[in-house]
């Protein structure tokens, strides 16, 4: 899967500030990276709240001020499920340098990406099951 982060064209004061918390987290030192010698300002870096989705109780689906997801299943069918926040803080989910990059002549280099609780769907059983 092709994990390619674009520099932004317009920036966000939010974002930026969400970016540069999870970085804060992130780094050892709270500027230079855990991988890579090299600063915040020198990584293009996206950041999201960590989170899941489960499948959906029967009261929070009758419950007409629930926030619900319809989830499609490989048989055709759908389930709502109801997403459920892993953190209260947003966390780094990838950390591409620039600057690493320019040495070893590439686009960028990634130094790290979280690929834990970031959407997967828990709790369905499988048809097999």
């Amino acid at each position: 899967m092709d994990r390619t982060l674009n520099p932004v064209k317009r920036g966000n004061k939010r974002r930026r500030a969400r970016n540069w918390k999870a970085w804060q987290l992130y780094s050892p030192d709270g500027e230079t990276c855990r991988f890579c010698p090299h600063g915040a300002a020198d990584h293009l870096t996206s950041s999201r709240q960590p989170h899941f989705y489960r499948p959906a109780t029967e009261a929070e689906r009758r419950d007409p001020f629930e926030k619900l997801y319809r989830h499609d299943l490989p048989s055709g069918d759908s389930v709502l499920v109801k997403r459920i926040v892993v953190a209260n803080r947003a966390e780094l989910l990838t950390a591409f340098c620039v600057e690493c990059a320019k040495t070893k002549d590439t686009s960028q280099v990634l130094c790290y990406v979280r690929t834990l609780a970031k959407g997967e769907v828990v709790g369905l059983k499988t048809c097999d099951q």
